[in-house]
């Protein structure tokens, strides 16, 4: 059994609200003294995966990332995880990727990699909460897709997921290959490496692939054929008036301010 779980490296979430600065010119959040982390329902999927492993008694888990050099990181913390192989998809190579780049990018890895059984995607990502990358990737490999996944087990060749809905929940029966989302869930909150898996990811390498690795052209994951357009990014900005309403007595006050709030139109 191989599952392959796709990882996102992004800003902390955690950063507060004051330190959150963009580049307009970019359109791009600007890192500052921001921690990088693994996207926390990415963290979910890695989880649902090494319990599925566990319980079947056996497999392997890849680790897949589309991102930086600093995205070695992230996939260390996999490994660590006890994610068995990690592989970063050099993003430098393909900049101002969209949401479907994305997922043509990780199609073509996987691709490359060993058929894959189950993979496992965070039900979004902890930045642009686009939920979107999944549905896509299953698309493009023209596989089953089930979303906001919460656990899963391997039932012969097939795997029993068991999913959130708006009525509460339910179990889907999935045969693989196939491409699952997963939510965050109290039995699936991501498990602490030990201080030795640390130490052993530290030392892992990890294989980064390219354009050239992957058999694709840059130009067609991007620029001017990407899927959706990136028109602005800012931080909404919000003004403030304060006006005093005088007046000798309550009452007075009382009706300037209803005369006030009338000529606003909001009376």
């Amino acid at each position: 059994m191989h599952l392959v779980v796709c990882l996102k490296q992004i800003m902390d979430p955690e950063l507060p609200p004051g330190d959150f600065r963009v580049d307009t010119q970019k359109k791009e959040a600007v890192r500052g003294s921001a921690n990088l982390v693994i996207s926390v329902f990415d963290e979910n999927a890695l989880e649902v995966a090494l319990q599925l492993r566990d319980a079947a008694g056996g497999g392997k888990i890849t680790a897949l990332c589309v991102g930086p050099e600093s995205a070695v990181d992230a996939l260390r913390k996999a490994i660590s995880m006890r994610a068995d192989e990690a592989i970063r998809v050099r993003e430098e190579e393909f900049p101002a990727l969209d949401a479907y780049g994305t997922a043509r990018l990780l199609a073509a890895a996987l691709r490359k990699l060993e058929p894959a059984d189950l993979v496992f995607c965070g039900r979004e990502a902890g930045d642009w909460h686009g939920a979107i990358v999944g549905g896509l990737l299953a698309g493009e490999l023209e596989r089953p897709f089930v979303s906001l996944v919460a656990g899963a087990k391997r039932a012969g060749d097939a795997f029993v997921l068991r999913r959130q809905t708006d009525e509460g929940w339910e179990t889907v029966e999935c045969a693989g290959p196939a491409v699952i989302s997963v939510t965050n869930d109290d039995a699936n909150q991501p498990r602490i490496p030990k201080v030795k898996d640390n130490m052993m990811a530290f030392r892992r390498q990890i294989p980064a692939w390219g354009a050239a690795e992957l058999g694709v052209q840059a130009s067609e994951m991007n620029g001017p054929n990407a899927a959706l357009e990136f028109a602005s990014l800012g931080i909404p900005k919000s003004e403030r008036q304060c006006q005093v309403i005088g007046g000798e007595s309550v009452e007075e006050k009382a009706a300037r301010l209803a005369q006030k709030l009338a000529d606003l139109h909001v009376l």
